[in-house]
């Protein structure tokens, strides 16, 4: 392991990235990471826009699909990603369950200020509006975590 994965993890735990990929069509929804085995402590969330998203009405939001069956909890609400350039970092609000936040090359407070707590489940990605996402656009998304669980652990998916 390097000294910077060594820090990283020291400081916000394990860490996961998903692929720069394609967002799903407006109405649809995609898992981004899987939380399997038990419960884990997220410590950091964060989406870059890898390739520019057009010009056209979309919204994002995350969510955890639990694996007891029960309702999908918020993690983000919606943001107007519609126009975001190449550079354009995404981040959980500082409140749970608000407005994901966007701030082009550089983001403040990736780190979450108070942890939260997810049970074993899915954090989708939800997207809304009246527009097609198109066949360009690409969003690449990570998180930091600390499995409360001894065999809890994030893949990607």
């Amino acid at each position: 392991m390097s000294l910077a994965s060594l820090v990283r993890r020291t400081a916000l735990g394990n860490f996961v990235q998903r692929s720069a990929a394609l967002p799903p069509a407006t109405g649809q929804s995609t898992d981004l990471f899987s939380i399997d085995g038990g419960q884990v402590l997220l410590t950091g969330f964060y989406g870059y826009v890898t390739v520019a998203i057009p010009n056209v009405s979309l919204d994002f939001d995350l969510a955890l699909d639990p694996d007891d069956g029960g309702s999908d909890v918020a993690l983000a609400s919606l943001l107007a990603v519609d126009n975001k350039p190449a550079g354009t970092w995404l981040r959980l609000n500082t409140t749970a369950g608000g407005a994901l936040v966007d701030s082009l090359n550089v983001a403040y407070g990736m780190q979450l200020a108070v942890p939260i707590a997810l049970d074993a489940g899915d954090i989708k990605l939800n997207v809304a509006g009246g527009g097609a996402v198109g066949t360009t656009a690409r969003v690449k998304w990570g998180m930091s975590y600390v499995p409360l669980d001894t065999s809890a652990r994030v893949t990607a998916v």
